[in-house]
């Protein structure tokens, strides 16, 4: 009977044994993930691992880090150029070369698949990235450090104490201190729109002189019966783009921005036309042309504005991605828009002319109406609420939408009235700028200087580096 049992115990033990060694744990099993600054990057031929060093496709993790990448069939070697750095990494050999000295692999690359793989780390790392391995979630997390971008920043009622302090950090302004009268002209005045060239504005272009910042006169117009008026009249339109070209030549500033908004889809052919002529005149003075744009998707509102031909015309293109639908509660930037407004803008403007526009801001909505909501203190008083008190005040359950990937709460107030809550975070915020470097947009436009706060700009200097002049 002892017998027995003892052989019955060798039979479990040796099937357990085998068991183990035939059927790999989950963790070795799992497919190995990798992060590029936050991104998934994906490859027809899966990362392996060779060595306890992680191998992946060269063409698609060299096109994901901005590398320009090719196969060398008669060497049979990869190589890689970036700036002024070479490598060429031949084919099973245990070294590379870089910028013709010669480095020690601990694997060499390799063909897995019909694809040639190479060591991801030194591959990552030879182009200045950061490389990190988490054996628990089988994740490669690289990361490039922040990307030269160009930071513009929306200059309005307000903005100064915000630009004197963080006009380094940025790359360009557009001052909204100009709009039309009634008969088509430029006006520094409308103080029920707040828009006014301020006293000492000479000031502010002598601060953007110092820090680098190209200046941009933003003429902006939201009136559709006027803008009909004015763009269906071609001396109207030539007599404007005259104004435009005479007023930032006078000033100083780089070029104009034009901002004409709630234009009629009826009038969309001639504002093309108007800013085709516009861009003639502007640059013959050898001025930029800049436009401010509404968000458009294939579906949707904004159809007066013609991408491609706009965007041919200009010499940088701000799409206004914020206030998705502002007449009722409910998430402004949603991630999922954005993308698609993204990818409708590409298919028609090339993304080294794009920013992509970022609202600073949330908004509260009530049976009263709705107020524009700022992170912290400002300098805009009761024109806005504060978030910081809102939330001492009323200390409502902070809840976050995760197909918008925003922040929303509700709260009744001292009169028992419901308010509904959506805004912009750090973290609503780090997808879109994580966007950016995605899809290669030039950079980025903050609507705007006045709505900042220091944690904005310590997100912001973390993913980019300011384009200067």
């Amino acid at each position: 009977m002892n017998q027995h049992i003892r052989i019955m115990a060798v039979i479990l033990l040796t099937s357990f044994i085998l068991s183990g060694l035939l059927c790999p744990s989950a963790s070795a099993t799992a497919p190995i993930k990798v992060l590029l600054n936050g991104l998934p990057v994906d490859f027809d031929v899966p990362p392996i691992i060779v060595n306890g060093r992680t191998l992946v496709p060269f063409r698609a993790i060299g096109e994901a880090l901005g590398v320009v990448v090719h196969w060398d069939e008669a060497q049979r070697k990869v190589i890689a150029e970036q700036n002024k750095l070479l490598i060429e990494l031949p084919l099973e050999a245990h070294t590379a070369t870089v910028n013709g000295q010669t480095v020690r692999l601990d694997v060499p690359a390799t063909i897995r698949q019909g694809r040639t793989l190479v060591p991801l780390r030194f591959f990552s790392q030879a182009f200045g990235a950061d490389v990190h391995w988490d054996d628990q979630s089988r994740t490669v997390t690289i990361s490039t450090g922040p990307k030269t971008a160009y930071i513009l920043g929306y200059y309005y009622s307000h903005s100064y104490a915000d630009y004197k302090t963080n006009c380094q950090r940025l790359s360009g302004i557009a001052a909204k201190w100009y709009t039309l009268d009634d008969k088509g002209r430029i006006s520094w005045q409308d103080s029920r729109r707040a828009i006014a060239a301020p006293d000492g504005y000479e000031e502010v272009l002598r601060l953007a002189n110092l820090a680098g910042n190209e200046a941009y006169a933003l003429i902006f117009e939201n009136n559709s019966d006027k803008l009909h008026h004015i763009l269906s009249d071609p001396a109207a339109r030539r007599q404007l783009s005259r104004d435009i070209v005479d007023l930032v030549t006078a000033e100083g500033f780089t070029g104009a921005n034009i901002d004409f908004e709630l234009l009629r889809e009826a009038d969309g052919p001639n504002f093309t036309i108007f800013i085709q002529e516009l861009a003639q005149l502007i640059h013959a003075r050898g001025k930029k042309l800049a436009l401010s744009l509404p968000a458009r998707t294939n579906y949707g509102w904004h159809r007066g504005y013609d991408y491609a031909a706009l965007g041919k015309a200009a010499d940088q293109v701000a799409i206004m991605a914020y206030d998705y639908s502002p007449g009722q509660a409910g998430p402004q930037t949603p991630i999922y828009w954005v993308r698609d407004v993204v990818d409708y803008t590409l298919e028609r403007i090339p993304a080294q002319k794009v920013l992509l526009g970022l609202g600073i801001y949330g908004r509260d909505w009530s049976a009263a109406g709705q107020k524009t909501v700022l992170w912290g203190p400002n300098e805009l008083g009761n024109l806005v609420l504060d978030l910081t008190e809102l939330l001492a005040d009323y200390h409502p359950e902070l809840k976050w939408d995760d197909k918008a990937m925003l922040p929303y709460f509700t709260y009744t107030d001292d009169q028992g009235q419901l308010h509904t809550v959506w805004y912009e975070s750090i973290d609503s915020l780090k997808p879109k700028l994580d966007l950016v470097r995605e899809k290669g947009l030039a950079g980025i436009a903050i609507w705007r200087l006045g709505y900042t706060t220091p944690e904005f700009y310590q997100l912001l200097q973390s993913c980019f580096t300011p384009q200067k002049f």
